[in-house]
């Protein structure tokens, strides 16, 4: 069964955002969808790196605000 993880990074800093990111995917089972929240719109970039390496895809990148 697939579920939604939320993972609020918006104050978290670099290189600890994409730390705990990186957790975040490693932890996760194949079927779920990770939601993440940042305030650093140029983060996002280094996020589609990560999941490229790790063979995973992103389904919807949105930005609000």
């Amino acid at each position: 069964m697939s579920s939604i993880v939320e993972l609020d990074l918006r104050g978290v800093g670099l290189p600890v955002s994409l730390l705990k990111f990186k957790s975040a995917l490693d932890n996760m089972d194949s079927e779920d969808a990770l939601e993440v929240l940042v305030e650093d719109p140029s983060v996002v970039e280094d996020f589609v790196k990560i999941i490229r390496r790790s063979q995973g895809r992103m389904i919807r990148p949105r930005r609000e605000g």
